[in-house]
């Protein structure tokens, strides 16, 4: 099964449905963790596509988790502020013949850790998702807004709820620990395309969790630094040449 896992609150409303129209037409199922709601809406109750759950607690982020997938399954996490293009699964999984999907996580918001600038200093690079990226590279963190993995590769709810609001963080830390490596793919600029609006961003989780650094986010990042794998930011083509894949 191809799956897409989503989790979503009330706020999104406006803007749920066009995230929804553009991915399901591209998977066998959409799961679907409904923070916050009284009630499934109609839309989403009827269609046979799409598996909704309220959780009894808000999970924020780590409601994409919140489903299991079988082993053998594909599974993309994905955002509902994002309009996913037409070619957006196909093109995704069709990486996996040369990044095959027992080692590697894919994606297309991608952070490294990496020497930057004339004087080398480390920082983040950051790739995002609807910037034109013309190289696969090995990044830290995917964003869990455009990852596909392996179901049996997916995190569980129990080892990633303890991150919510931040499970880009964990789900980097865990994939980290398997020894499987994360990548942000090559795309064109504008070929996804982000549906937040100004009046949206008070409630993003960027505003309400990232900017405000709480204590165990960064407790979170910064056991990613020390644990993190080689090669950041490197290309996929140069880390090939030099028979390090």
């Amino acid at each position: 099964m191809i799956r897409a896992h989503m989790a979503t609150f009330p706020p999104r409303s406006a803007i749920l449905m066009q995230t929804v129209a553009s991915l399901l037409p591209q998977v066998d199922r959409l799961f679907l963790c409904l923070n916050h709601h009284d009630t499934i809406p109609p839309a989403l109750a009827q269609d046979d596509r799409i598996t909704a759950m309220i959780p009894d607690r808000d999970l924020r982020d780590a409601g994409k988790f919140a489903f299991v997938p079988d082993d053998d399954d594909i599974v993309l996490t994905v955002d509902d502020d994002i309009l996913y293009p037409p070619d957006y699964v196909a093109r995704t999984l069709a990486q996996f013949d040369q990044l095959p999907a027992e080692r590697h996580v894919l994606g297309y918001l991608g952070n490294a850790w990496m020497a930057k600038g004339k004087l080398a200093q480390e920082g983040w690079k950051n790739f995002m998702f609807h910037k034109r990226a013309p190289h696969a590279v090995k990044v830290d963190v995917l964003g869990t807004g455009t990852t596909c993995q392996l179901g049996r590769h997916l995190p569980r709810l129990d080892q990633i709820e303890g991150a919510a609001g931040f499970v880009d963080l964990r789900h980097a830390r865990l994939h980290t620990q398997a020894g499987r490596w994360m990548w942000s793919l090559p795309r064109e600029e504008g070929w996804m395309a982000s549906l937040m609006t100004d009046d949206l961003l008070p409630s993003s989780l960027f505003t309400t969790v990232n900017r405000a650094r709480p204590r165990p986010m960064m407790d979170e990042l910064r056991a990613l630094l020390a644990e993190r794998g080689p090669h950041s930011g490197q290309q996929l083509s140069r880390l090939r040449s030099a028979g390090l894949l």
